[in-house]
């Protein structure tokens, strides 16, 4: 991240990277949605929460399952997990062995209902956190939302009160709803291959859309290589582990303090080599 970055995103809570897919990345993930529209789930205008303002005609349609789907069309999502282009800024924010949470598809066809706002610095959430200490900024869940289409100014979608991660009061539910202060609530345009990098702790939700053409967002969620949301059990890699680089792999895996550490050559530097050699 550039000194301008982490400025912005410290303040802000989120940035905007530009161009992070190529147009040819952008066409093929357009591509394999097209070949799996018929598995995109409308939900039932359950996401306005009750607001009069985020209401819509309809709900909001989830894809998911992409890297499972046949090749190529999961080609294009399992390179995204694992983004040359993004790890920088999720290693800056997250640290070294940073794990995949999840990843979905959000959709939304003109008059498609917004999202409440929610999320927020209080109450506060041992895994959803933002902090900044000695010069470096430590955050809990961490989200890139891909543009796969265009959003300009006014349009809909994402959308968030800019600064609400360092927050120290709970959101009144008038302004969660949509209902009051709305000139505080940002919709972030952006660039279909532009990438919107968010902490979950920053209160976020969605405009309804009012663009004549689809919505379609790729949501991916990060977390430290010490943190899991949903593991219970025994780790079990999926069945498409071994197709994965490595690089890819490496996001696809258990928490692991240990793992977090050999990656971080300065942690490596301290302990000594031996440490990691251990069983």
């Amino acid at each position: 991240m550039t000194e301008t970055e982490k400025y912005l995103f410290d303040v802000h809570g989120y940035i905007v990277i530009e161009e992070v897919l190529s147009t040819n990345e952008v066409v093929a993930a357009n591509a394999a949605i097209d070949h799996y529209a018929s598995q995109i789930s409308i939900r039932p205008n359950d996401l306005a929460h009750g607001s009069s303002t985020l209401v819509g005609e309809t709900g909001r349609g989830d894809l998911g399952g992409m890297l499972t789907w046949d090749k190529p069309y999961c080609d294009v999502y399992r390179q995204m997990i694992a983004h040359p282009k993004l790890t920088p800024y999720l290693e800056e924010l997250l640290g070294p062995g940073f794990r995949l949470e999840g990843l979905g598809i959000i959709t939304m066809d003109k008059g498609a209902e917004g999202f409440w706002f929610h999320e927020g610095a209080e109450p506060y959430d041992r895994s959803r956190n933002y902090l900044y200490r000695n010069g470096k900024m430590y955050c809990g869940m961490t989200n890139i939302a891909v543009q796969l289409t265009d959003v300009e100014e006014g349009d809909g979608g994402f959308a968030c009160l800019p600064g609400s991660h360092k927050s120290n009061f709970s959101c009144p539910g008038e302004i969660r709803l949509y209902h009051t202060h709305q000139n505080r609530i940002a919709q972030i345009p952006a660039q279909a291959g532009d990438v919107v990098l968010f902490v979950e702790c920053l209160m976020h939700g969605s405009l309804p859309w009012t663009a004549d053409h689809q919505r379609r967002t790729v949501i991916i969620r990060y977390n430290s290589g010490v943190v899991a949301e949903s593991l219970m059990g025994n780790y079990t890699p999926p069945a498409f582990y071994n197709e994965l680089t490595s690089e890819q792999q490496s996001v696809i895996s258990q928490p692991s303090y240990r793992n977090e550490l050999v990656k971080d050559q300065e942690v490596r530097d301290l302990l000594g080599d031996d440490f990691f050699d251990e069983d």
